[in-house]
Parts: C-alpha cells; sequence; structure tokens
C-alpha cells in the first residue's frame, strides 16, 4: 500500500472514531459539525493540499442542472396537487434561518470540497473510495442525529427507510459525479434539493415515507442524467442553442402549475377543495372540486349558502343549515345534503374559509384516491 494511502486511512479512522464517540455523547450540533469540518479541511491541507476543482464543461453542466431541478420541481408539484399543498412553518423565518439555513450552507460547501479532496487522495483506489464514502455517511448520519434509543424493531426499520437509506443514496451518487466533475455541481444540486423547504413558501404535502423514496430515487436519477449529457457534451457537436430549447419545452407545464397552485394554496381570493365523500350529493359529487371565494363577506351568508369550513383541522364543504347569534357572534348550523341529521357542532365565523362560488367535475379523483391510500 503506498504510502499516501496510509496517511490517508490514517485520518479517516480519526474522524470515524470521533464521529463514533459522538454518537453516544451527542456533542455535535449542527454548528460544532460546521467547525469540525473546516478543521478537518485545514488539518487535510497541512499534511495532503488542498485540490482546485476547474472542470471545462461547468458553465454547460450548471444548465443542465438547473434544467433538472426545474424538471422535479413540476413533478413534485403535480404529486402536490395530488396529496395536498401545505405552508412552510418555517418560511424565510429568523429561527429558520439560524437553526437550519446557514448551517446547511457551510455544511453542504464544506462536505463537497472535503468530499472532493479524499477522493482525489483516493486516486482510484477502490477501498480507499469506500472508506470515504462510509466516512461521509456516517458525517450526514451525525449531521442528521443518530438515535441511540431504539425501542422496538419499527423504530430501526423507520430509521432505515427514512434517513439511513436516503443518506447512502445521496452520499454514493454524489461521491461518482464528484469523481468525474468535481464539487461544484453537487453544491449547487445539494443547496437547491436541500434548502427549498425554508425558502419556498408552499410545499407538497406527502407522507415522510413518500419523501424518503424522493430522496432515495432523485440523486439517482439526477447523476444518471448530468452523466449522460456530460457524455453527450464530449462526444457530439454541442448546439449553442441546446438548454434554450429545453427550457422552451417546459414553461407551459410551469405556467399551467403555477396556476393550479394558486387555487390550491388557499393564499389568495379563490381556493380550491377536492371532495372526498357523497355528504353533498347529488349536489356535489365525491371527486368534484370546489372553488371558494374566500372573500366573501362572512356576515352576509345566509341560510342555503354552501360553504367550506375547518372542522378538527380538516375542510368540510356543507351547507348553512341555520344562523343564529350567540354572545353577540354569528353561529352556523350545518348539513350535507345527503345526510339525514344536521351536523353535531355549531361553527364559527372564524372557522369558515369561504363560500363555495362553482364547482369543477371529476378533477379532484386524483387527490381523494392518493390521500385515501397515504
Amino acid at each position: 500500500m503506498k504510502k499516501g494511502y496510509k496517511r490517508l486511512l490514517f485520518f479517516i479512522a480519526i474522524i470515524i472514531i470521533i464521529l463514533l464517540i459522538n454518537t453516544f455523547t451527542g456533542f455535535f450540533s449542527k454548528f460544532k459539525i460546521d467547525l469540525f469540518l473546516g478543521l478537518l479541511l485545514i488539518i487535510f491541507h497541512k499534511f495532503f493540499v488542498i485540490e482546485k476543482d476547474n472542470n471545462r464543461y461547468l458553465k454547460d453542466i450548471l444548465f443542465e442542472i438547473l434544467f433538472y431541478v426545474v424538471l422535479y420541481f413540476i413533478l413534485y408539484y403535480l404529486l402536490g396537487l395530488a396529496v395536498g399543498l401545505a405552508r412552510t412553518q418555517n418560511y424565510l423565518t429568523i429561527d429558520g434561518l439560524k437553526k437550519f439555513i446557514i448551517p446547511v450552507i457551510f455544511y453542504c460547501i464544506l462536505r463537497e470540497i472535503f468530499r472532493y479532496n479524499m477522493l482525489c487522495k483516493a486516486e482510484g483506489s477502490k477501498i480507499c473510495t469506500v472508506i470515504v464514502v462510509i466516512t461521509l455517511i456516517l458525517m450526514d448520519l451525525t449531521y442528521n442525529t443518530i438515535p441511540t434509543n431504539f425501542t422496538s424493531a419499527y423504530d430501526v426499520l423507520r430509521y432505515v427507510a427514512l434517513t439511513l437509506l436516503p443518506v447512502i443514496s445521496r452520499n454514493i451518487c454524489y461521491s461518482y459525479i464528484t469523481r468525474k466533475l468535481g464539487y461544484k455541481p453537487v453544491i449547487i444540486f445539494d443547496l437547491v434539493f436541500t434548502l427549498y423547504p425554508y425558502i419556498i413558501p408552499i410545499l407538497p404535502n406527502p407522507s415522510e415515507y413518500v419523501i424518503s423514496i424522493i430522496y432515495l430515487v432523485v440523486p439517482v436519477v439526477f447523476s444518471f442524467r448530468i452523466l449522460k449529457f456530460l457524455d453527450y457534451r464530449k462526444d457530439k457537436i454541442f448546439d449553442s442553442n441546446y438548454h434554450k430549447r429545453k427550457f422552451k419545452g417546459i414553461i407551459l407545464p410551469i405556467a399551467v402549475i403555477c396556476v393550479m397552485i394558486y387555487f390550491y394554496s388557499g393564499y389568495f381570493r379563490f381556493y380550491a377543495v377536492a371532495i372526498a365523500s357523497g355528504s353533498m350529493e347529488p349536489k356535489i359529487h365525491i371527486g368534484d372540486v370546489v372553488i371558494v371565494d374566500q372573500k366573501v363577506p362572512k356576515e352576509k351568508l345566509e341560510e342555503g349558502d354552501i360553504i367550506a369550513f375547518k372542522h378538527n383541522d380538516v375542510v368540510v364543504v356543507h351547507r348553512i343549515y341555520k344562523k343564529v347569534k350567540l354572545d353577540g357572534k354569528n353561529m352556523y348550523y350545518t348539513k350535507g345534503d345527503s345526510n339525514n341529521k344536521i351536523d353535531d357542532f355549531l361553527t364559527e365565523e372564524e372557522a369558515i374559509i369561504g363560500k363555495v362560488d362553482t364547482k369543477v367535475p371529476f378533477i379532484g379523483y386524483p387527490t381523494v384516491w392518493l390521500n385515501k391510500e397515504s
């Protein structure tokens, strides 16, 4: 074994020991891991020298990454229109900035520079490369906090499915791309892929297992497409209008999805609700989408109006059966048209989202079906 390999493996062994000790002590916070990575790079430079990342196709590759990021969000929001959209709680908040956004930016940049230099020093050695990837997997798991209090087999399986497998997939793919293209493309992709829940106000709301599958599969697809593009870029005459043509092809889907998000998000005047029960038949059927006008003055709502309101965090679409006044407040008895009895609760004005303006038949079936499956 080369002397350089021995020094590299010794360096890695120390890192692994520190990370394993932290599993039981919990010393590292997100900021401390950033500092730890920065210290590792300083030590690495002292003994090995930091390598520079120079790729002559970088500009074209970054355009390609941008295209696939946009395409990913188109598909992701199409999924969101089926399973539901939710407002981001930490959307550009000071707390989210301090606890997540800034630490993640530093961690991603430092980790990928560290990955690139470690892989460069491995010089194609399969053993060294595998050990480097394992080290980075352990580092990511430490960053996400490795639980030590598993109480059942279900806890273990849940951790493997939701955290371990996506981390393994990400690090294998990122390491492969880094060896081929350097660290800059990975930094760009990972920052977008990791930070968007904290910088976009409206997001799809799939189950955690669906999110886990997405985080498992997307890095693999990303790696495959970027490396295939690199082969195309090297082997064929590259058309300067290549990316312009690709982006023109996704302008219409982006526009359509933006309009649909407008209706489904609830941020604006009109709000779309997919009907999941037959309580309003024959007027409104399962799978219909009703458009709710949120700007209708609530004090003008009358008996016979169909309204959307929240009850126990669920959006309900029923007809006003009776309007009463209690303690100076307007209260409403509601009833589904096909129900035999009125609802066994009173609805306050604050819980009312708006008045049903119109309906669109059938287009809510995917939303209803996927939510029942989940």
